[in-house]
C-alpha cells in the first residue's frame, strides 16, 4: 500500500497490538506544532498510521516496504522523521536504519514493537506499544528530533573540514562536495533569517559531441569560459559551483528567481550562448536549466534534488528551462518506479507488440511493417514507448528489451513469411544500442537462429543517434550492412543529419517526419521540405517513405511527388497482431481511393 496525505483520513485493517483505542484514552492533548512535520510511516499493517491520525499527526506517506522509490525520496530531504514498525522482526526493516544512521542527512527514526537490535543499528526510539500514548510519542519525536540535529551540526562540521581543498581545478569554483557544504551553512543561514534561496541547476547541452569532436583541450576552454560567465552573471552574495562534467550550480541568498524565472533563464541563456572563440575556432554552446526555490521544511540535499527534478522535466519536454512543481516531482517518482519495473517486464512476457502497414505507393502493395513496443503493466495498465524507452535507456534495461523486440518481430516475419507473405520488418534501434560494438553479432545470432533473410529486417536508427558519435556509428552500420540488414535514417529532416553524413553511411531509405507530411496540404513550405527532400534521397539513390498519412489527399499528393512508400493512419493505426492479419486481408482503406 502506498499512501500519501492521509492526515484526513483513517483507514482500517488489522490491529495486531491493539493500539487503536479512542482517542480519549491517549493521555493529554497535543502540545507541539506539526506544521514542518513530514514524517513517514514503514509497516506492513496499518495500526500505526490509524494511531497517528486518530491523535491528529499528520502523515506525509505511509509505505508498507523499503524500496529504491522510497529511499530515493528519504535521501532527497522529503521527510523529516520516519516511524517504523518492528514487531515484524528485526531484518524487515534495517536497511531504512543503515540509510539514516551510518550518514548525513540523519533522520530520526521511531521503532513501534521493536528489539534492542534495532537501537543498536540506529533507531532513536524503541516504543512497546502498550506504553504508547500521545504524550509518550510527542516525547519521543522531540527527543529524536534534537538527536538527529546535533549529529547533523557535527556532520556538517566534518564535512567543512573534509571539503576545505576539495575545489574543482579546471574552472576554480566549488566542487559538488565543498559546494553543498556552502550550500548548507547558506540555507541554514537563510532560514534564520527568514530570507528567499533560489537555485539553478545548468547543463551543457551537446557537450560530449562537442568534446569528441573538438578534442578534450577545447572542450575544458569551454568549461572555464562558462564557469567565468555564470560567476559574472550571479549576483551578490551567490555561491557558484562545478558539480560534474557539465553541469553548474549558482545558489543566490535573497532572492526568488521564480518570480521573474523566464527573465533570469533568458538573460542566463543569452550569457551562455555567446560565442565561444578558442585557438582562432568557434563554437556555440547552449543549456538547459532547472530552477528551484526554497521552502521552509527544504533542506540542502532538498533543495538540490528540487532542481534537479526541474533540470530533469526541462530535458525531457525539450525546453531550455523549468521551474520546479510537486506536480514534476510525483511524476518522477512515480518514473523512478517504471523504470525499476522494466527488468521484469521483460522477464514476465508483459512486452507485446503492434504492427502498422508500410505501403508502396506506386500499386498501394503492402510490402512491410514497422514493430512498435507496447508495456502491459499489471498495475497501469498499457503503457507507449514514449514513457518508458527513455527509462530503459537510463536503467540499463535497453539492451534486453531490443533484444525481446528483434526477436519477437523477426519470429513473426518468419511466419508471415511461411504463409506466403513476403513483408519487411521495421525495428526502432536506441543511440546506446548503435554504439555498442556487440550489437551486430546479437542481429546475425538472431537472424540464423530463426531463419529469417537478413534483407528483411530494417534497422530504424535516429539522426541524432549517428551524430553523437559517427566514428562509432558508422562501424556499427558498416557491419549491419556488410550482414545484408537493411537501415534507415527515422524522423528525418528534423535533426542534424547533412548530406556528407549519408554519402558516407551505407544508407537504404529515409523516413521523411510526419510533421512536415502532415501539414503540406496547410504549409506550402511543408511541402517544398517534402519534395526537396524527395529530389536529395533520389539523387541518392535511397528510398523514401513518407510517414504522417493521414487521410487520401495527403496519398494523393505523395503520389503526384512520386515518393516511394507511405505510413500513417490513413492505412492503418498501429495493431495487435490479430488485428493486423486481419486487416492484411480485407485493407478497407483503398476503398478510399477508388
Amino acid at each position: 500500500m502506498n499512501t500519501r496525505g492521509l492526515a484526513s483520513k483513517r483507514p482500517t485493517g488489522h490491529d495486531p497490538a491493539g493500539i487503536t483505542q479512542s482517542a480519549a484514552q491517549y493521555g493529554p492533548a497535543l502540545k507541539l506544532n506539526y506544521n514542518k512535520l513530514r514524517l513517514l510511516v514503514l509497516e506492513t499493517g496499518d495500526h500505526i498510521l490509524n494511531f497517528c491520525n486518530d491523535i491528529n499527526i499528520p502523515i506525509a506517506a505511509h509505505e508498507n516496504s523499503y524500496n529504491e522509490s522510497v529511499a530515493k525520496d528519504i535521501a532527497a530531504g522529503v521527510y523529516n522523521c520516519i516511524i517504523i514498525d518492528g514487531a515484524d522482526g528485526d531484518c524487515k526493516f534495517t536497511d531504512v536504519l543503515e540509510e539514516t544512521s551510518n550518514k548525513p542527512p540523519f533522520l530520526p527514526v521511531i521503532v513501534i514493537d521493536g528489539s534492542l537490535n534495532l537501537l543498536r543499528a540506529g533507531a532513536s526510539e524503541n516504543i512497546a506499544s502498550k506504553d504508547l500514548s500521545a504524550e509518550r510519542l510527542e516525547t519521543a519525536l522531540f527527543n529524536a528530533d534534537r538527536l538527529c540535529k546535533l549529529n547533523n551540526r557535527t556532520a556538517i562540521l566534518e564535512m567543512e573540514l573534509s571539503a576545505f581543498i576539495e575545489e574543482d581545478p579546471l574552472t576554480a569554483l566549488p566542487g559538488r562536495s565543498k559546494f553543498r557544504v556552502r550550500m548548507a551553512k547558506a540555507i541554514e543561514k537563510a532560514h534564520n533569517a527568514k530570507k528567499s534561496v533560489s537555485l539553478i541547476i545548468l547543463d551543457l547541452n551537446s557537450f560530449k559531441e562537442l568534446n569528441e569532436s573538438r578534442g578534450h583541450d577545447f572542450g575544458d576552454e569551454v568549461l572555464k569560459t562558462v564557469a567565468k560567465r555564470l560567476f559574472k552573471f550571479a549576483p551578490y552574495n551567490s555561491i557558484v559551483g562545478r558539480l560534474g562534467d557539465d553541469e553548474f550550480a549558482l545558489l543566490a541568498v535573497d532572492q526568488n528567481f521564480t518570480k521573474e524565472a523566464g527573465n533570469i533563464a533568458a538573460r542566463l541563456q543569452l550569457e551562455i550562448r555567446k560565442p565561444y572563440i578558442i585557438e582562432g575556432q568557434k563554437t556555440d554552446v547552449s543549456a538547459t536549466i532547472g530552477l528551484a526555490q526554497l521552502d521552509d521544511h527544504d533542506t540542502a540535499d532538498g533543495l538540490l534534488h528540487k532542481s534537479i527534478s526541474a533540470l530533469y522535466a526541462a530535458k525531457r519536454d525539450k525546453v531550455p528551462f523549468t521551474v520546479y512543481t510537486h506536480e514534476d516531482d510525483v511524476e518522477r517518482r512515480q518514473q523512478l518506479r517504471l523504470a525499476q519495473d522494466l527488468p521484469d517486464a521483460v522477464i514476465n512476457n508483459q512486452l507485446l507488440l503492434n504492427y502498422q502497414p508500410i505501403v508502396r505507393i506506386s500499386d498501394q502493395q503492402v510490402i512491410g511493417v514497422e514493430a512498435l513496443v507496447r508495456w502491459m503493466h499489471p498495475k497501469q495498465g498499457l503503457i507507449f514507448p514514449d514513457s518508458f524507452i527513455p527509462l530503459a535507456e537510463g536503467s540499463g534495461s535497453i539492451e534486453a528489451l531490443t533484444e525481446w523486440v528483434l526477436e519477437e518481430g523477426i519470429r513473426q516475419g518468419s511466419r508471415w513469411l511461411a504463409d506466403g507473405n513476403r513483408l519487411s520488418v521495421s525495428v526502432n534501434i536506441s543511440a546506446l544500442i548503435l554504439h555498442n560494438p556487440s550489437f551486430p553479432d546479437m542481429v546475425a545470432r538472431k537472424l540464423e537462429n530463426i531463419g529469417f533473410p537478413a534483407e528483411l529486417l530494417k534497422l530504424e536508427i535516429t539522426e541524432s543517434a549517428i551524430i553523437s558519435d559517427v566514428s562509432r556509428a558508422t562501424e556499427i552500420v558498416n557491419r549491419l550492412h556488410e550482414m545484408g540488414v537493411c537501415l534507415s535514417i527515422d524522423d528525418f529532416g528534423t535533426g542534424y543529419t547533412s548530406l556528407a553524413y549519408l554519402r558516407k553511411l551505407p544508407v537504404d531509405e529515409i523516413k521523411i517526419d510526419k510533421s512536415f507530411v502532415m501539414n503540406m496540404m496547410h504549409a506550402a513550405d511543408d511541402e517544398v521540405i517534402v519534395r526537396t527532400l524527395l529530389d536529395l534521397a533520389k539523387s541518392l539513390g535511397l528510398s523514401v517513405v513518407a510517414e504522417g498519412v493521414e487521410d487520401a489527399l495527403i496519398w494523393r499528393i505523395l503520389e503526384a511527388l512520386d515518393c516511394d512508400v507511405a505510413q500513417g493512419y490513413f492505412m492503418s493505426r498501429p495493431v495487435d497482431i490479430d488485428t493486423f492479419n486481419a486487416w492484411l486481408k480485407v485493407q478497407p482503406w483503398k476503398d478510399e481511393l477508388k
